[in-house]
């Protein structure tokens, strides 16, 4: 696990977790930075992605902008956002509907729902 001010990082069974920190205000400079970290941590590789973003508290609309951007997008295959906070599911379908993520993208309330979507997007590295 790679642990950041942003988050947490992982990759298992193919697929790159990631965890937001409790509190988590993301504007353009921490997406930033949040995407060069995953970046490094996926070696290149293109993968699936499961984010719990229980511990967001704001995100502006530059920092969303460059999350769904070609920036934002590289090395991941699909994105599944998790969270139980019926608030935060709807800022994510929010997120993936005016923004409009460069690859496929869903809010999940289930983990397991989650990664049985993101199954087919894993490819052999």
């Amino acid at each position: 696990v790679y642990d950041f001010y942003h988050s947490s990082l992982w990759i298992n069974n193919g697929i790159m977790y990631g965890k937001y920190k409790r509190d988590l205000v993301i504007d353009i400079h921490i997406a930033k930075e949040m995407v060069i970290d995953r970046q490094r941590i996926s070696a290149g590789i293109l993968r699936p992605f499961l984010v719990d973003v229980t511990g967001l508290l704001c995100i502006d609309t530059d920092g969303r902008n460059y999350l769904a951007g070609p920036a934002g997008c590289k090395f991941i295959s699909a994105g599944a956002i998790f969270t139980k906070n019926r608030l935060l599911a709807f800022v994510g379908n929010a997120f993936i509907l005016l923004d409009k993520p460069l690859i496929p993208a869903k809010v999940f309330s289930d983990e397991s729902s989650a990664l049985r979507w993101l199954e087919p997007f894993k490819f052999p590295n």
